[in-house]
């Protein structure tokens, strides 16, 4: 099964990990564990290795999760490398795990206008034969100091999950999971600058997108 991770920062692991360096499709640097998609990966080892009789190198060697994460993207900025980075892998990607939407936030682009690309995004894929799988956008660590922000988030959000819920396409509610009691982003999954994630971060947003999303994916598909 082959996973294709597109996204912002949030999905290139930054600032601890980059997965292109030159902007191209090169080998990537940084730290590996700062990366959602390197704790994914071992959660679904883990699970099968445990719960599944049949687990073996082949199974290991065919688990792919690919990067394909942009710092500072905007939604509308996936679309000029959806080809390239999705429809022209090879081997054919089996889903597609997209998450956007926090850049367009912080630069006051409208929800509108932000969840139709993401739908689009989500359509464009599943038309190719590639299943999506979505994520709602997480908080920030000054996420109630501002409240005009917070309420759009969350009216973009309960869009996202309308939409998920209603097309059948799995999601994982990355707001609420890595959300602290007081409404904020939690201390200990964020960096310094209080917008992008620690690897302890990373790891929590890892499990989350396991336990909403992938978890029944590959039960479904091995067991």
């Amino acid at each position: 099964m082959i996973f294709l991770c597109l996204g912002n920062s949030l999905t290139a692991g930054y600032p601890g990990h980059d997965p292109n360096p030159d902007g191209i499709y090169t080998e990537s640097h940084g730290n590996i564990e700062s990366q959602y998609e390197f704790w994914l990966k071992n959660l679904c080892f883990e699970h099968l290795k445990t719960n599944f009789i049949n687990f073996n190198n082949e199974i290991v060697n065919n688990l792919i999760f690919i990067n394909r994460g942009v710092p500072g993207e905007l939604t509308s900025h996936f679309f000029r490398r959806f080809k390239i980075d999705l429809l022209r892998i090879k081997p054919k990607p089996d889903y597609s795990i997209i998450i956007g939407g926090t850049n367009d936030l912080g630069w006051g682009i409208k929800n509108d206008e932000i969840f139709k690309n993401i739908k689009e995004l989500h359509e464009i894929s599943r038309d190719n034969g590639i299943f999506s799988i979505g994520g709602t956008i997480p908080p920030i660590r000054m996420e109630q100091s501002n409240k005009s922000y917070n309420k759009r988030k969350i009216e973009l959000n309960d869009m996202l999950k309308l939409f998920f819920k209603e097309n059948r396409i799995p999601f994982a509610d990355l707001y609420k999971g890595m959300m602290d009691e007081d409404g904020n982003l939690k201390n200990e999954c964020a960096y310094l600058d209080g917008l992008h994630f620690s690897v302890e971060g990373y790891k929590q947003m890892g499990e989350i997108i396991f336990k909403d999303a992938v978890k029944d994916i590959m039960e479904k598909h091995y067991f």
